[in-house]
Order: structure tokens, then C-alpha cells, then sequence
């Protein structure tokens, strides 16, 4: 079929080229999501939603004094809710479930991701490679079945950006309660969602600035939808969010202090150093983000983003005449605000750039936009062109096959992912699997190579034990963990804490990823 009937051709049946990327996306999910272990703050995270649900229809008041109070549960409340409506007795069906979901809504985070870019690109197939391009970010995947807080904010943050775009292109009273429920859901996952409404307040308020004011009929009908939004999104707030029913001010402005400053002394390895989270350098995000990121996509990220802010400086008055602009502008602010905001006012971030997984989608955008640039650019030249076109998109397409290759291999590890920016002794350099995820795998190794009916294990960090809880209850009931290495016949590291290794000889397992060691079990005895 010659070229241009096939591009007709995809062109009449997009909806069917769409619907099987999204169609084999799912069923890859449902088909791997029972393959992760558990992390540090899963449990933390089903409890939180445990103390909401009891105090919401129970009436028992010990969520106010709870720790862990100030976490938004409008992810984790229903959680706990289908695992009582589903009636889930062991801890396995609980946390395979909650992986489920959290791959559910991630699912839906890229479903819409793909509207984001189609609407703004003006095209399908530019959707469909931001959405690609999302999937194959080795560490956000391999956290979509596990991170309920991180990349579900990420999720939502990504809805949030639709519909306010959806609603600044056409003003409307539904569109303004949608924007609201999605806002609202936002903030109920993480505080820091307040950023969103703050960016729909900016750009209802400078667009007629810089358009010219609009008819009277027009802007009577635009401040009441946006008073509407704002007033949704306030009592929809609170209403998801049961620790605010109580005094919603006082208890908003300690949740937002906890966020900035929240307690975490543990020390993290950067470059080759241990730090302590509150004396971290400015650059420790930046690092982090470009180490842990596909090549191909900072360098496409850099073409667009030079793109960008030369078409702002050019003619800056009309960023708001035209949509795709105006949205460039968001989201550039999307993605330079919150990093700036972490390098000037210096919050509690640990655990590599986690915290700001959420910027990612802009960055992506961005990135897409250099694509775009860089091969139109090529395609203009007459004669290389011919050559230095298709070229390029050889180039990406390598390097996309390059991750995939890296996913599979690595599965389900993913989460350790590093580019060649992060030097050769990575293990010794940086933080590998701070999620402790790797003891699952461990402790299914032991349990298939040890026949003892009872087996003393000791292991590093909690993690080591958490894991347990996804195992089958038979598999489980056969561990038995002890805190004296002279009663264990195995240990178990990740290596948090530890990069000097251990000097134990019998190395019973481990697993690699790339050139780094990231879980090791000894045989003591």
C-alpha cells in the first residue's frame, strides 16, 4: 500500500488504531499487576483510609489525633470501601486489588493525557505518542501499580489540566462544576493540587488583559462560572475530606504545613553521599529528574522548550489569543513552577524527584513539541531532508524499543531505572530500590528453594517484612522473623542505608538491574 493511502488510511480508522493501543495497554496492566512487591508506605496508606472510613461511618474520632491525619484520602477512602464491599478477607486480596486500582487510574491518567496532547497538537498521532511516551517512563510505570499518592496525583493532575483547558475554551456552567469535581479530588490527594485552581484564577483573570474585554453578557456569564468553580471546589474539598469537617480552615492550613516540612530525618544517597533530606543541595531535583528520564526525551524536551520561550519573548501579548499558545504557556508553568518552587523554598523531597512526579506530563508535552519542531524542521530541507527525516524518526523509534527493551528485561523492577547520566557505579552513587520492592521476589525465592516448614529470616528494613502481606497465606505462615542474625538461617537487604555491601560469603540470591545490585539474601546457616 503505497505511503500516503496508508496515512488515509489510519486517518479513517484512527478511533480503531487508538482503541487497540489503549485496549492492549489495559490488558498488559491486568496481565502484570499482580508481579509488584509491597513499599514503605502502602500499608501506612491502606490505614489511612481505614481511620477515614471509621470515622465517617462509625463515628470513631480516632482519626483526629492519628499521625497521618493530614494525608488526602480521596483515593485511599474509596479504596477501603471496595475492599469492604468486595468483602476481601486476606492481605493479599487487599493489596492486589489496591495495585489493581492504582493501575486503573493511572490507565485513566493516560487516556486522558492522549485528549491533552490530540486537542493541543491538533492531531491523533501526536496523542498517541505522548501516551507512548508516558508508558515507556520505566520508573512512573513501574509505580502506577503501587504508588496510590505519588502517581495518582499524577493522574489526576493530568484530568485537572483537561478540564481546565476544556473549561477556559468554552465558559460554561457544567464545565465549571467538572473542573470543580476534578479540583477538589485533586487537593483530596495531595494539598499541593491547591496549584491548579490557582492556575485556572491566573488565566480567567489575565486572558481579557491581554484579548480586550469581552461584552458585558459575556463576562457577567464568566466571573459567575468562575465564582461557581470557585465555591464547588471549596465545599467538595472539604467534603472529601473527613479530617476537614472539623474546623475545614485550621485543619487545611496544617495539613499545607505538614506537606512543606514533613518530618522525614532518614538520610538519602546522593551522588555518592549521604544527606539529610533537610540540607539537600537546590540541584538534588534536577539531577535526580535528568538521570532518571529517558535520553531521548530530555534532549527532544531541551528543542521544545527553546521553541517555546522564543515564540513567548517574540510576541508575548498574544499567548492568550491563540489556544495552542496559551497552553504552551501553562505548561511551562505547569512544570517550571513547582521546580522552582522546591529549589527556592526548599521543602522536606526525598526519595529521588517522587514528590514532583506530577510535573512529568508537561514535560512530555514540551518534548513532544521538540519532536514535532526537529522533524519538521529536517523534512523542510530539500534534499537531506529525504534523508535526515525518516532518519529521525529511526532515532525515536530506537530509542522508545530501547526502553520497552529495558522494561521487559527488568520486569518488574522498572523502578530502577537509570541513564547512562548517572555514571558507572550507580550502586555506590545513588538510592536504588528505596521502595523496598525487591524483598517480594526475595522471599518467593526462599520459599521455593528451602523446604523447611519454618524458616528464621532477618531482614534490613521493614520492607523486608511488609512483603509478607502479598504473599499466599501459606507462603507466609512459613516465615518466621527474627531480629538476631545468630537465629536467622537467611538475611535480606535492599542495600538502603548500606552501599558498602556486606562481607557475609554464602550469597544464597540476588537481583540486578543494569550494572547495580539492588536485593541480596545470605545463607547464614
Amino acid at each position: 500500500m503505497p505511503k500516503r493511502h496508508l496515512s488515509k488510511f489510519l486517518d479513517d480508522k484512527h478511533r480503531i488504531v487508538v482503541g487497540a493501543f489503549f485496549v492492549a495497554f489495559l490488558l498488559i496492566g491486568l496481565g502484570i499487576y499482580k508481579d509488584y512487591g509491597l513499599s514503605w508506605d502502602e500499608n501506612r496508606n491502606h490505614e489511612n483510609g481505614k481511620k477515614s472510613f471509621n470515622y465517617v461511618f462509625k463515628g470513631d474520632r480516632s482519626l483526629l489525633t492519628y499521625s497521618d491525619r493530614y494525608y488526602g484520602v480521596a483515593f485511599e477512602l474509596p479504596l477501603f470501601m471496595i475492599e469492604k464491599i468486595l468483602k476481601l478477607e486476606t492481605s493479599r486480596q487487599v493489596f492486589l486489588m489496591r495495585h489493581l486500582a492504582t493501575f486503573l487510574m493511572f490507565f485513566l491518567g493516560v487516556v486522558f493525557f492522549y485528549r491533552l496532547n490530540k486537542d493541543h497538537f491538533r492531531s491523533w498521532k501526536i496523542g498517541l505518542l505522548g501516551s507512548l511516551l508516558l508508558i515507556l517512563s520505566p520508573r512512573l510505570f513501574a509505580e502506577s501499580f503501587y504508588n496510590s499518592k505519588d502517581l495518582v496525583f499524577l493522574s489526576f493532575f493530568i484530568i485537572s489540566i483537561y478540564t481546565l483547558i476544556q473549561f477556559l475554551e468554552k465558559t460554561s456552567l457544567f464545565r465549571a462544576a467538572v473542573h470543580a469535581l476534578v479540583c477538589a479530588l485533586l487537593i483530596d490527594v495531595r494539598v499541593l493540587g491547591v496549584l491548579v485552581p490557582g492556575l485556572t484564577l491566573f488565566f480567567f483573570v489575565a486572558a481579557p488583559i491581554f484579548t480586550g474585554r469581552p461584552p458585558v453578557r459575556t463576562l457577567k456569564k464568566e466571573i459567575l462560572a468562575l465564582f461557581l468553580f470557585l465555591v464547588l471546589t471549596i465545599c467538595l474539598m472539604i467534603l472529601f475530606w473527613p479530617i476537614l469537617w472539623n474546623d475545614p480552615v485550621a485543619q487545611f492550613i496544617r495539613a499545607w504545613r505538614k506537606m512543606s516540612r514533613y518530618p522525614w530525618s532518614r538520610a538519602v544517597l546522593y551522588m555518592g553521599r549521604y544527606i539529610s533530606p533537610e540540607n539537600l543541595p537546590w540541584h538534588y531535583i534536577p539531577v535526580w529528574f535528568v538521570i532518571t528520564t529517558p535520553l531521548l526525551y530530555t534532549a527532544n524536551f531541551a528543542a521544545g522548550l527553546v521553541r517555546s520561550i522564543a515564540e513567548i519573548f517574540r510576541r508575548p501579548v498574544s499567548r492568550f489569543r491563540d489556544s495552542q499558545k496559551r497552553d504552551t504557556l501553562l505548561f511551562l508553568a505547569w512544570f517550571f513552577g513547582p521546580l522552582l518552587a522546591v529549589i527556592i523554598f526548599k521543602p522536606v523531597v526525598y526519595d529521588s524527584w517522587r514528590h514532583l512526579y506530577f510535573i512529568y506530563p508537561a514535560f512530555l508535552i514540551l518534548s513532544l513539541k521538540g519532536m514535532v519542531i526537529l522533524f519538521v524542521s529536517l523534512k523542510s530541507l530539500r534534499r537531506a531532508g529525504k534523508i535526515l527525516a525518516p532518519l529521525f524518526v529511526l532515532i525515536i523509534l530506537f530509542g522508545l524499543v530501547r526502553t520497552a527493551a529495558f522494561m521487559i528485561a527488568n520486569h518488574p523492577h522498572q523502578n530502577v531505572y537509570f541513564n547512562a547520566l548517572a555514571g558507572k557505579d550507580v550502586q555506590a552513587d545513588w538510592d536504588l530500590d528505596y521502595w523496598g520492592l525487591s524483598y517480594r521476589q526475595a522471599l518467593e525465592y526462599i520459599l521455593k528453594n528451602d523446604p523447611d516448614q519454618r524458616i528464621n529470616i532477618c531482614v534490613q528494613n521493614a520492607p523486608g517484612q511488609l512483603n509478607s502481606f502479598i504473599l499466599k497465606d501459606e507462603d507466609g505462615k512459613r516465615l518466621n522473623y527474627v531480629t538476631d542474625l545468630g537465629q536467622a538461617k537467611y538475611f535480606l537487604s535492599d542495600y538502603r542505608w548500606q552501599k558498602e555491601g556486606y562481607s557475609y560469603s554464602q550469597e544464597f540470591y540476588s537481583i540486578t538491574v543494569g550494572r547495580a545490585k539492588i536485593m541480596v539474601v545470605f545463607k547464614l546457616r
